[in-house]
């Protein structure tokens, strides 16, 4: 009898299984701040359209890499390319024409903390033989075509916690181009510090971003509608991907001997 109730504990005990630990929750904001380490960074491709509603725009495409400092980015190497809508120069004569036309050659920025260099359609015409670049006022080390700057801790919580929905990694909700002015240090550099439209207007904005398995965006969709007034309406459609997050990235500015600074240039 001893021998069959011994048998059946251990047979009982056997069916005991120590309750598992819960699966950690990815904490996005963590994962962030966590790559912001001197000499690492991440890669990313944007696209943005501009085009006013019902009218002829342009697609811009910039490729390049983003440099963390300590606490955050802190420069930017991209290639940007621009191609206007056929027939958006058909209002300009032949001369003109060529001129608006060199606004789609391709063209480089590189972003460091005291000064942005640019070359291409940035740079503009007349520059002197032997100059390719010209030296500007520092400016945010992100693409221009991102919008919502998923590199700001701060502006990412928010728009997490204000979010319509965050369901299988993606992040969904809108907001308005006031509310990201008053949030993002960058958007107010791009926008104006209220965000508003030069008619005064304020603009809404949809926003979509994909996390990674890390907590890490790998994807972001922004669209913005701007009322710039007399019933005209434009549209921003961009569309970003970051990948490989991490890696090694050292900015450097161009050659010197090739750098002429902003004030110097005549036009």
């Amino acid at each position: 009898m001893k021998r069959v109730m011994a048998v059946t504990l251990v047979a009982a005990g056997a069916l005991v299984v120590p309750a598992q630990p819960a699966a950690a929750k990815v904490d996005p904001i963590r994962a962030l701040t966590a790559q912001f380490v001197t000499g690492k960074g991440v890669k990313l491709k944007t696209v943005l359209q501009v085009r006013p509603k019902g009218g002829k725009g342009s697609v811009t495409q910039e490729l390049g890499a983003i440099q963390f400092g300590p606490k955050g980015p802190i420069a930017a190497d991209l290639n940007e390319k621009t191609r206007y809508d056929k027939g958006f120069f058909d209002d300009a004569d032949n001369d003109e024409r060529g001129v608006r036309k060199s606004l789609e050659a391709p063209g480089r920025v590189i972003s460091l903390p005291k000064f942005t260099y640019v070359q291409g359609p940035r740079a503009g015409q007349g520059l002197p033989e032997g100059k390719y670049w010209v030296r500007k006022r520092p400016l945010p080390p992100v693409p221009g075509g991102v919008i919502v700057n998923v590199f700001e801790p701060n502006t990412v919580k928010t728009l997490i916690a204000k979010a319509a929905s965050t369901r299988g990694g993606v992040v969904r909700g809108t907001t308005t181009s006031a509310k990201m002015a008053a949030l993002s240090p960058v958007f107010r550099k791009q926008f104006g510090p209220g965000g508003k439209s030069e008619s005064g207007q304020i603009s809404t904005i949809a926003y979509a971003f994909t996390l990674s398995k890390e907590g890490l965006v790998t994807r972001l969709s922004v669209t913005m509608r701007m009322p710039v007034g007399g019933g005209t309406v434009v549209d921003y459609t961009s569309e970003t991907r970051l990948y490989n997050w991490g890696t090694k990235v050292a900015v450097v500015a161009p050659r010197a001997e090739a750098v002429i600074d902003e004030k110097d240039v005549k036009r």
